[in-house]
């Protein structure tokens, strides 16, 4: 049963991820030619403006209001696409962070860069940020070998066999 859920949780990362990639994707290339189109409108209509002569008709002015329209659109979708990019590399790390933490879970609760990167087949670098980061939030804690290996400590999978005494926060 459990490697139903997880492969419905790995489906449903990868597609989660990917369809924010995928939109991020289309709004950028909805976005690279409507940025120089509404700048060429801005500046003609700046140049119809200035060339003109006063009082100005709304024929003078049209393409000025439509030139920053586009531009105005055409960063709204290249922030919009910036922001699904950052979510998606957000979904990528947290899938990358379950990896490492279940391969804790096989492992008895003790990780080395290296090994965990071999096994989950992530950058040495992308583990190292991984389990650094944990370790920052208290998750994980870092012990050092004789021989000055750095091994990443996994408290909570180490003393897992406690949930079943544990007691009100008040009582302890």
């Amino acid at each position: 049963m459990r490697s139903i859920e997880e492969a419905k949780f790995k489906v449903n990362s990868a597609m989660e991820g990917g369809f924010k990639r995928l939109w991020a994707l289309c709004l950028k290339i909805l976005a690279v030619p409507t940025l120089p189109l509404g700048l060429g409108f801005t500046l003609y209509g700046l140049f119809e403006i200035v060339t003109g002569s006063a009082p100005y008709s709304d024929v003078d002015i049209m393409p000025f209001v439509v030139g920053i329209s586009f531009f105005a659109f055409g960063s709204l979708l290249w922030v919009l696409s910036e922001k699904l990019e950052e979510s998606a590399r957000l979904v990528r790390y947290r899938w990358q962070q379950n990896r490492v933490v279940r391969l804790a879970q096989q492992r008895g609760g003790r990780l080395t860069v290296t090994e965990a990167a071999a096994e989950v087949g992530f950058a040495i670098e992308e583990v190292e940020e991984i389990l650094n980061h944990m370790a920052d939030g208290g998750f994980v804690e870092v012990e050092i070998t004789d021989s000055g290996m750095m091994v990443y400590r996994f408290p909570e999978v180490l003393h897992a066999h406690e949930k079943d005494r544990s007691r009100g926060v008040e009582d302890a």
